[in-house]
């Protein structure tokens, strides 16, 4: 019992050396963080939202220059962003990771920034994100009232949220810290009302870690709470009530878990609440709970959760009488922590002064005056050592001058032990003198045995007689190892022929799976190409209707050209000649003048028509100056079109360019139709062998998620030219902000 009590509260802090575990784990994490990060467009709210992700990992993977430059970066960009969400949520986590640093001005910089925009964010999550950060810091500044407040701002916030994985892991972590809260200041009620809420919360989610960890803080909750005050058995109850959940969902998903010592880790916790609380009734279970927690501790090479387990088994045994056994596991647990890096001082002396207490009742003082003068060493040690915390440092400032009375009155009594020793070995010289007379009487039985030897020396004759018969059968034995030397010899030879027939039909079998392989390989292949051959004869069919619509487009606009403009022209001079003869009936001429007024519109609607039909200027000048023309043509007084190239060369054949004309010449369309825009901007420009291509307008705008674009005629014309010239497109929109399109299409 003793010995459990003092090994409890260390193992609290096991898991820190816990987490060791995970990095295999956190650099595949890392890993595919970065390839999603990668693989988002630059200055886009989805990348935005990574980046917290990503820096988190690289920091806590010890890459804090990275993670400190790619929070910049991205701070800059966010900056600019309308929606200022996501500059605040990258100012917070650069204001966590420089306070871990020690840098307290920079994360107050940071801090500072993410509490400016606060009043202009209309996302609840984000609200409730930079209450959590200034609440966090807060208590790391030993500001726990004000913490206190700011907790509960960010809980309203995220209450308000919708309760998505990000939000819930976020309430979770305010509960954690208000439970510790709480719990530094003894404050048993709020604690568990919190410890409620935190399992209430992990319950909600669908998150077996945070579900673990729930019940395994609810469980500690009520064991302490049952330490400080042990006249209500019901606390008992629930401390081994959510122990047991834990330990259930440990052990129905240690696949699923993070940490793969979480089974140990509340095993253990088990295994202490019976040994100490039930230390009749529940023997059995202790020693079960123990040996599990070893036996997956010293798989996964966690020592540290051994030290309490082989407690529990030595106590048990001393218990049961076996004290050889007892002894066994102290020891054990010793060199166990002894392989730990960060030793824990108070448990090596509590095992320390166990085994020597041990060893003297088993009366073996030198040893454990050994164990003894080990408990100083350990004790001087921890006393003087600068690996301490700063709490164990102030208390030991505090207690320096009765600590030092303890060491005094300890040496006193390693002093006496040595003289008790002293003793002892006066003892063991009258014992030594009582050897060396065992040794004069054992000098004269030799004598009596000489006497005895002569006797021997006759049945020696005897058993020369028996002698040669054992030598007649070892003759016979040699015959019969002879023979089974040869039936070995055999037994090696058939054996190896087996091994030659077993290797041989190995070697046909990778044979015929190498041939399966290659075959797979082939068809793969073939079907590869199979593919290929449809895509380029889709690409062929495209090619062919654009062209063939192009051509139509072009004999349609030189036969109304040619024909119904040369009709109307024709029509209008033979209207205009009527006009100017003097006629004596007024209503005739008018008539004849606004019918002349109308053809000349007709003429001009024509011509529209049949160079939008046909677009010479792209094939005698190129895009540019189509574009131009295009967006003169174009502009009204209520609404401006213009045109921008920057470093803009096209290298472009006239197909692609006839092409990028039509696409532009819809989209340009479409804002003057619905947009209802006062300026229009076609803006190409390219790098890196890559055009870029961006139509913006100031108009009404639309929401992208309520408007289906996929069943409008224009947009699947669009997408069809956009497949034929490899381009993306990317369509940025809101309700009275406008409408933003970027194309994107390599150089070829």
């Amino acid at each position: 019992m003793r010995c459990i009590r003092v090994f409890f509260k260390p193992f609290t802090i096991c898991l820190v050396f816990l987490l060791s575990c995970l990095s295999l784990h956190a650099q595949e994490q890392l890993q595919e963080l970065q390839k999603s990060y990668y693989n988002l467009p630059l200055g886009s709210k989805e990348r935005f939202l990574l980046t917290g992700k990503y820096a988190q990992a690289l920091y806590f993977n010890n890459e804090k220059a990275l993670a400190s430059q790619l929070l910049n970066d991205n701070i800059q960009l966010a900056k600019n962003y309308p929606d200022k969400q996501y500059y605040a949520y990258l100012n917070c986590i650069a204001a966590i990771n420089s306070y871990n640093d020690h840098l307290f001005e920079k994360s107050g910089f940071y801090l500072e920034h993410a509490k400016s925009v606060l009043p202009i964010i209309v996302d609840n999550s984000t609200k409730g994100y930079i209450y959590y950060c200034d609440g966090w810091i807060m208590t790391r500044q030993n500001k726990e009232d004000q913490a206190v407040s700011q907790f509960h701002k960010a809980i309203s916030f995220l209450e308000k949220a919708p309760q998505t994985d990000v939000n819930i892991a976020r309430k979770l972590a305010i509960y954690k810290e208000l439970t510790a809260i709480y719990a530094n200041q003894r404050n048993f009620e709020f604690q568990e009302k919190y410890t409620s809420l935190l399992l209430e919360t992990a319950k909600a989610g669908r998150n077996i870690n945070s579900l673990f960890d729930a019940y395994m803080q609810a469980g500690y909750l009520f064991e302490e709470e049952y330490r400080s005050d042990r006249t209500n058995p019901n606390v008992l109850k629930k401390a081994e009530e959510h122990y047991l959940q834990a330990h259930q969902i440990a052990k129905n998903n240690r696949k699923n878990l993070i940490n793969p010592t979480d089974m140990a880790y509340v095993s253990v916790n088990l295994a202490n609440l019976y040994h100490e609380f039930y230390p009749e009734n529940a023997a059995k279970k202790a020693a079960s709970f123990a040996q599990q927690a070893l036996e997956i501790a010293q798989e996964t090479g966690q020592y540290a959760l051994t030290v309490p387990a082989y407690g529990v088994l030595a106590d048990e045994a001393f218990k049961n009488g076996n004290r050889d056994l007892g002894k066994k596991y102290l020891q054990q647990a010793l060199y166990n922590l002894q392989r730990e890096p960060h030793y824990d001082y108070q448990v090596g002396l509590s095992l320390y002064s166990r085994l020597a207490e041990v060893s003297v009742e088993e009366g073996k003082y030198e040893e454990a005056f050994q164990f003894q003068k080990s408990y100083i060493d350990v004790f001087e040690e921890a006393f003087n050592s600068d690996k301490l915390d700063k709490t164990k440092q102030l208390e030991i400032k505090y207690e320096r001058e009765l600590q030092n009375q303890k060491l005094m009155r300890l040496r006193l009594e390693g002093e006496k032990k040595e003289q008790q020793i002293t003793l002892m070995r006066a003892l063991n010289d009258r014992q030594n003198q009582l050897v060396e007379n065992l040794k004069l009487n054992e000098l004269n039985r030799t004598q009596q045995l000489k006497v005895l030897q002569l006797e021997r020396d006759k049945k020696e004759k005897d058993l020369q007689l028996s002698r040669l018969e054992n030598a007649q059968r070892l003759q016979e034995l040699d015959v019969s190892k002879q023979e089974i030397a040869f039936k070995s010899r055999m037994n090696s030879i058939y054996i190896w022929l087996f091994i030659s027939c077993l290797i041989a039909v190995i070697l046909l079998f990778y044979a015929y799976w190498q041939r399966s392989n290659t075959l797979k390989q082939k068809e793969h292949l073939h079907s590869l190409e199979i593919e290929k051959n449809n895509q380029q004869h889709a690409i062929k069919n495209l090619t062919a209707m654009l062209a063939g619509e192009e051509k139509e487009r072009t004999r349609l606009a030189r036969d109304l050209h040619d024909g119904l403009g040369g009709l109307l022209s024709s029509t209008k001079l033979g209207l205009s000649s009527l006009n100017d003869k003097e006629s004596e009936q007024a209503a005739v001429k008018e008539g004849i003048t606004r019918s002349i007024e109308l053809l000349d519109g007709a003429v001009d609607e024509l011509r529209k028509l049949a160079h939008n039909l046909m677009p010479d200027l792209i094939v005698k000048y190129g895009l540019q100056e189509a574009l131009r023309d295009y967006a003169a043509r174009m502009s009204q007084p209520n609404c401006q079109v213009e045109c921008e190239f920057l470093q803009f060369e096209s290298n472009l054949s006239t197909e692609h360019e006839i092409s990028l004309y039509r696409i532009i010449q819809e989209l340009v369309n479409n804002a003057l139709k619905h947009a209802e825009a006062s300026n229009v901007l076609i803006q190409l420009s390219a790098h890196n062998e890559r055009l870029h291509i961006t139509i913006e307008d100031d108009g009404r705008g639309f929401d992208t998620e309520k408007v289906d674009l996929q069943h409008s005629a224009g947009m699947h014309n669009i997408q069809s030219r956009l497949s034929f010239l490899y381009g993306d497109m990317k369509i940025l929109s809101a309700l009275g902000e406008g409408t933003t399109i970027e194309i994107e299409m390599p150089l070829v």
